[in-house]
């Protein structure tokens, strides 16, 4: 698994523009959302969290195509993945910004269906 592949759901230009916004190098961004993405693979993998995620809060899924979920999940689910993967709060914030970013850039979200204390996470599937 590259991290082309793991990095497909989101848009190149996006990324880079996340960095500068954070001061964070364009390949350190894109290797902690690459990080992040293939710890959901392996770590019990894309469906089994998505399945966790529907049972433990109200509706979250707000896209799912045959390449991508995107979910609203409260921050303490990103604040999970922060710690696993060591990532400090800069690096944390521009992780979830492109995350955030790419889901109003989606057409196919409803922006409305969001509350306003969830952070939205998008998952390449496998």
């Amino acid at each position: 698994m590259t991290d082309e592949t793991l990095l497909s759901p989101f848009d190149e230009k996006l990324i880079a523009q996340v960095a500068r916004a954070n001061d964070i190098e364009v390949e350190r961004l894109e290797t902690a959302v690459a990080d992040h993405q293939r710890t959901m693979r392996e770590t019990p993998g894309v469906e089994d969290l998505v399945y966790e995620w529907r049972k433990q809060y109200d509706d979250p899924v707000l896209l799912r195509e045959p390449d991508v979920f995107i979910v609203a999940v409260p921050p303490t689910v990103w604040e999970e993945f922060a710690d696993y993967l060591e990532f400090e709060d800069e690096l944390l914030a521009a992780v979830t910004a492109v995350h955030q970013e790419q889901t109003i850039r989606t057409d196919s979200v409803e922006l409305a269906d969001l509350s306003g204390r969830e952070t939205t996470l998008v998952a390449a599937r496998e």
